[in-house]
C-alpha cells in the first residue's frame, strides 16, 4: 500500500474492505497496522477498513519536532481523509488513538460518524507521567528492550501473559528494533493531552471499552470519558488488559460491529 503525503510529513496506509461506512482504525503508541490483522478479516465484508500509521510510527514519515500532538495527528487524519475523498468515517481509537479519536471529534466533528474509544484516556495523568519517565530512563540505558519489559504487565492481562508467551516475545524483538526518539516525539504529545473540559462537546454516538484488568488506562479513566461525553456508553471487557484487539479479538469485533451496525 502507497505512502501518501499529508502536511508536512508521509502518511503509510491500507484501504481494504467495501461497505457504505468507512472504518478508521486508530494505533496505540506503539503500534503499526499490522497489529490490526485479527479485526480487518472480520469488519472488510462490511465496512471499507483504513488503517495507517501516525506520524512517528513504523513505515510513515517522522519529521523534526518537539512532539507530535493530538492536533496535529487530528489535522494528519483530515488530510488523508480528503485525499483519499472519504467524506466521513467511524472511528475505533485505542489508547494513543483513542486520544488522537477525542481530539479529531472535536475538532472535525463534520467527519465522524461514531466514535469507539477503547484502553484510553481523556488527560495525562500522574501515573501516566511516571510512566513516560520510566519509559525515557529505559531509553538511556544499553537494555533496548527495557522500554517493552517495564510496559508489560501494564499492557496486557494476567490471562494474556500466561498463554501468549511466544507472541509476547516477538512482541519484545519488534520493540527493542524501534528507535526511540519518534516514540519520544509520540510520549510528548501524549503527556501534553488534556480534553477534560471538552469532552461535553462531542455529540456523536460513542462507546467506551476498557479491560477490566486494564493498568495502563484503568476503569476511571474510561468513567470519566463515559461520563463526559453526553450518552456515551461503557463496556467493561472481563479478563481483559489494556490490548483488547489482542486478548479479545472476538468480543472487540463483536462489539465493534454491533455498536457500528447501530445495534448497540
Amino acid at each position: 500500500m502507497p505512502l501518501v503525503q499529508i502536511n508536512d510529513t508521509e502518511l503509510y496506509y491500507e484501504l481494504s474492505g467495501s461497505g457504505p461506512q468507512t472504518l478508521v482504525l486508530l494505533n496505540g503508541i506503539s503500534m503499526s497496522t499490522a497489529a490490526w490483522a485479527m479485526q480487518v478479516a472480520a469488519f472488510q465484508s462490511r465496512f471499507q477498513v483504513l488503517r495507517y500509521d501516525l506520524r512517528g510510527q513504523l513505515q510513515s514519515g517522522k519529521p523534526e519536532a518537539d512532539m507530535y500532538s493530538m492536533p496535529q495527528h487530528a489535522a494528519d487524519l483530515a488530510c488523508l481523509l480528503d485525499k483519499l475523498a472519504i467524506p466521513a468515517a467511524c472511528l475505533v481509537g485505542l489508547s494513543y488513538g483513542g486520544a488522537v479519536a477525542q481530539q479529531f471529534a472535536l475538532d472535525y466533528p463534520h467527519q465522524v460518524q461514531r466514535l469507539l474509544l477503547a484502553g484510553t484516556l481523556a488527560w495525562s495523568d500522574p501515573v501516566n507521567e511516571a510512566i513516560a519517565m520510566s519509559w525515557e530512563a529505559a531509553a538511556r540505558t544499553p537494555d533496548a528492550a527495557l522500554r517493552f519489559d517495564i510496559g508489560l504487565p501494564l499492557t496486557f492481562g494476567a490471562e494474556y501473559l500466561v498463554q501468549q508467551a511466544d507472541n509476547i516475545a516477538l512482541m519484545r524483538d519488534f520493540a527493542a528494533r524501534q528507535p526511540w526518539l519518534p516514540l519520544a516525539r509520540l510520549v510528548a504529545g501524549m503527556r501534553a493531552h488534556d480534553l477534560r473540559s471538552r469532552l461535553a462537546q462531542i455529540n456523536l454516538p460513542t462507546l467506551v471499552l476498557v479491560g477490566e484488568d486494564d493498568r495502563f488506562t484503568p476503569l476511571y479513566h474510561a468513567r470519566l470519558l463515559a461520563c463526559s461525553i453526553p450518552g456515551a456508553r461503557l463496556q467493561v471487557v472481563a479478563n481483559c488488559g489494556h490490548a483488547i484487539p489482542l486478548e479479545r479479538p472476538d468480543e472487540f469485533n463483536r462489539l465493534v460491529l454491533d455498536f457500528f451496525d447501530g445495534s448497540a
